[in-house]
């Protein structure tokens, strides 16, 4: 599995809240073009992400957005 800095995900995810980005969109941004894993990866660190998080904030979530991708929820 291809090395990411959770922070990556999170920063690319907060630059545009409530925008739904595809497993493919982040790929792109995070991993690169040239990325040789599947998509699937993107799941397994917004998994890791969500644990890290779920205890240090009640301002934001990061969804998940059936049969599209994930976006970072932003609570007024």
């Amino acid at each position: 599995m291809c090395q990411c800095d959770p922070l990556d995900l999170l920063t690319q995810l907060a630059s545009f809240p409530n925008q739904t980005f595809t497993r493919e969109m982040l790929i792109e941004t995070i991993w690169g073009i040239d990325f040789m894993g599947n998509d699937r990866t993107v799941d397994v660190h917004i998994k890791r992400l969500r644990k890290r998080l779920s205890k240090d904030t009640n301002s934001f979530s990061i969804k998940t957005v059936r049969g599209v991708g994930y976006k970072l929820e932003v609570y007024d």
